[in-house]
């Protein structure tokens, strides 16, 4: 058995919570601090800033091999919610 702490589902979990703290930095410093004289190499500066902490979150993680049961399921829902997007 697969330890909750070290599972897919806590895994996503995990990630999802990083990705939307990173967006939240993200969207404050842009909106708390004055326009840059340049913006395209601030605007890649900050992509570069993001990229190297999903980088460190990535690196902490354990890979844990899917079973095929959690394979099919994945599966069935990813169709389930295209086919229900469709409808």
């Amino acid at each position: 058995m697969v330890k909750e702490n070290n599972s897919r589902r806590s895994f996503f979990k995990k990630a999802a919570a990083a990705v939307g703290v990173v967006a939240a930095a993200g969207y404050t410093t842009k909106t708390l601090t004055s326009a840059s004289p340049d913006p395209v190499g601030k605007e890649l500066a900050r992509h570069a800033n993001e990229d190297r902490l999903q980088e460190d979150i990535m690196r902490q993680k354990q890979y844990v091999v899917m079973t095929d049961s959690e394979k099919k399921q994945m599966l069935d829902e990813i169709l389930n919610n295209h086919n229900n997007g469709l409808a």
